[in-house]
């Protein structure tokens, strides 16, 4: 059995309904005998991060961004990239190495 529980920034801004909803879900796991694993994303993914994901240097990260296949913003004079926008671009990628790659099988 899967349970998940996902809080946003929003959820967390109400600190009392926060700790009630993840208490309750920390009581259904318990329940039915579930371990629990904790994590906390950032909203945004650096270039280097993205690299270190895909397997590619950040060069090829930076590169992608100019051309405009991976939309990213700017914090300061920083690219930042959102986790849905990597997310997209991460299927879109791994076709294309699957496209690239099949004339090899």
């Amino acid at each position: 059995m899967n349970l998940a529980l996902r809080l946003t920034p929003a959820d967390l801004a109400d600190k009392e309904n926060a700790v009630e909803s993840v208490l309750a879900f920390l009581r259904e796991a318990a329940s039915v005998g579930a371990s629990v694993e904790l994590t906390a994303q950032a909203p945004f993914m650096t270039p280097d991060e993205i690299a270190a994901q895909l397997g590619v240097s950040r060069p090829t990260i930076s590169r992608r961004i100019r051309a405009g296949d991976l939309k990213a913003v700017k914090v300061g004079n920083r690219n930042r990239i959102p986790i849905a926008e990597f997310e997209r671009f991460r299927g879109v990628y791994l076709d294309e190495l699957a496209n690239v790659l099949a004339d090899d099988f």
